[in-house]
């Protein structure tokens, strides 16, 4: 099992959320673990040791908080985002700083 730290899980769940947010993924539109691992790795991720294992522990997390849904497709699970916690989204994509809600929703 990956352990994955505070400060990757933050920029993890950021990068998750505005993925699937730029891509209109609001229940009928849905991504693919891999697709979601394939373009966050490629960005803001080259210094840090993310992997594929990391993003899926991440959007697992964002799962049990009800912020991300998946759905059982054909080739595999598909994510995407609740429009319920659409407060907590922005909050989570518009993060700066130390002041972040995320590791608060992490431990409830």
């Amino acid at each position: 099992m990956v352990k994955v730290k505070r400060s990757e899980y933050i920029i993890i769940s950021r990068a998750v959320c505005r993925t699937l947010f730029k891509a209109g993924c609001f229940g009928k539109g849905s991504l693919y673990l891999d697709n979601l691992a394939k373009g966050a790795t490629d960005r803001e991720f080259s210094k840090l040791q993310i992997t594929k294992d990391k993003v899926e522990i991440v959007v697992e997390a964002l799962v049990k908080q009800k912020i991300c849904g998946k759905k059982k497709k054909k080739h595999g699970w598909k994510y995407y985002l609740n429009m319920d916690r659409l407060d907590k989204i922005n909050e989570i994509i518009k993060e700066i700083g130390s002041n972040s809600t995320i590791p608060i929703l992490l431990m409830l």
